[in-house]
């Protein structure tokens, strides 16, 4: 079954972007607009061309606009500004954003995909209200409360990949999604290239990386093929199950 909004591409977001109101805010619009755009310039111009330069022009598109409009917007607009680490996970967001499109279906239904995109946009929101107020207090840059009970550890991605996953599974469950084919690898991966649990200190900051990234992505492999065998319901299985080991994962390797 495929799902009719950029599932994996709202799930990065939730991990990574979700940290604040604002930011949430911003990026769950970006990610309706662009989406919307690539759908439609898919099926009027791009689905006439051959399958290579069609997923060639399709990439560039969503890179490129990606790129630019949050560029402008975070920088031109607000005057934030952005430093590496979030210009990869754009990139990254950019690429799930592609392949929605180019896995879309060809007589794609709008009314349908605006409206699950809506849900996911809502669940981001939630998500980053959540965090925001428990990690400071504060709701879109605002204190709202100020109390002893907050910890830092909402805006980590272990929070992150947790909430997402229970976010998703409430999808799931409202839309009907049973058996949805989504892969939590291209959620994961590009956080744990970008975010590791630890360091290895005393050798090369690459090497470190590979290490990190390699421990992450096994022990979420190994997670994942025992939990083919949990009694999971439906909505839970796949991705929104293995987003919250992940975030598992991440809780006991950040100990080391």
């Amino acid at each position: 079954m495929k799902v009719r909004y950029p599932l994996e591409a709202f799930a990065l977001a939730m991990v990574i972007f979700s940290q604040n109101m604002r930011d949430a805010l911003i990026t769950g619009i970006l990610i309706i607009l662009i989406t919307l755009l690539g759908l439609v310039l898919d099926e009027v111009f791009f689905i006439r061309l051959p399958e290579w330069s069609r997923y060639s022009c399709i990439i560039i598109l969503s890179v490129s606009l990606t790129y630019s409009l949050f560029q402008l917007v975070l920088k031109a607009v607000l005057g934030y500004d952005t430093d590496s680490d979030a210009t990869a996970f754009h990139i990254f967001l950019s690429i799930l954003m592609a392949k929605y499109i180019i896995q879309a279906d060809d007589d794609t239904n709008y009314d349908r995909f605006l409206l699950e995109s809506s849900g996911a946009f809502a669940s981001l929101i939630i998500i980053s209200i959540i965090r925001e107020f428990m990690t400071g207090g504060s709701i879109y840059g605002f204190k709202i409360a100020d109390f002893t009970y907050t910890s830092y550890g909402f805006s980590q991605v272990v929070t992150g990949f947790i909430l997402a996953g229970i976010g998703l599974a409430i999808l799931n469950r409202i839309f009907k999604y049973n058996d949805i084919n989504t892969e939590s690898i291209y959620v994961i991966l590009p956080v744990a290239l970008l975010v590791q649990p630890f360091t290895v200190t005393g050798i090369d900051p690459s090497v470190s990386i590979i290490i990190a990234v390699a421990v992450v992505i096994f022990m979420v492999y190994s997670v994942r093929k025992h939990l083919v065998f949990s009694r999971l319901s439906k909505e839970i299985k796949n991705m929104p199950a293995e987003l919250v080991s992940a975030g598992m994962v991440y809780m006991i390797l950040s100990m080391l």
